[in-house]
């Protein structure tokens, strides 16, 4: 039981950091210029369900389509550390990350009725760093049950971020500009902290086991 509580802790922290819902607020506000509040709310439900349904999916498959490709479980470690990192280093510098949108798909999605797939759902939400995440806590379980202890973590998070943007509004007042761009700052933090660890794991894995020939 303790193991399980660790296992559903670490991942929906790691996840939640990964996800930061929080630095996505003003994301969201932006490209739903022209919406009321009760359609940014359906939006917004509708790519958190999306987001988690594809992270879902990485958790339960993921890991079989690397393994059908050869790809093994230290390279996934190692490579998802790599584009943890470059995204934590966007956010520590204020930039917006490669992963999310650029400044013409945001212009796009502004004039698009339907945001909730694409740019929310993907990239914003379930982008390469959540889908990575995933696919290395995937590669830890070895039961049923463990996977049912992240499939709920997954849930938990998409609800957390799903109360986030439905409160786009008043929580981009209340924290303010000052504030979203230290909260970014500390999240980027995190996150380099978690994408380096994940490369150590890689590395720890490759010397524990030697250098399998693919």
């Amino acid at each position: 039981m303790t193991h399980l509580l660790e296992l559903f802790t670490v991942f929906v922290i790691q996840l939640f950091i990964v996800v930061d819902p929080v630095a996505g607020i003003p994301v969201f506000l932006t490209i739903t210029p022209n919406k009321t509040r009760e359609e940014r709310h359906t939006l917004a439900r509708r790519g958190c369900i999306i987001g988690c349904i594809i992270i879902i999916f990485f958790l339960a498959g993921g890991h079989q389509i690397l393994t059908y490709f050869g790809i093994q479980t230290p390279a996934v470690q190692i490579c998802g550390g790599i584009l943890l990192f470059v995204i934590s280093l966007d956010l520590l510098y204020g930039r917006a990350t490669g992963t999310e949108i650029s400044s013409r798909e945001a212009r796009l999605a502004e004039a698009k009725q339907d945001i909730s797939v694409t740019p929310l759902a993907i990239p914003i939400l379930a982008g390469p760093g959540a889908i990575a995440t995933s696919i290395i806590f995937a590669g830890r379980t070895t039961s049923a049950v463990e996977f049912g202890v992240l499939i709920a973590g997954t849930t938990l998070v998409f609800a957390a971020t799903y109360l986030c943007l439905h409160w786009a509004d008043y929580l981009n007042r209340v924290i303010g500009d000052l504030g979203m761009t230290i909260l970014t700052r500390i999240m980027g933090l995190l996150i380099a902290f978690i994408s380096v660890q994940y490369v150590i794991d890689g590395v720890r894995t490759l010397l524990a086991c030697g250098f399998p020939s693919h």
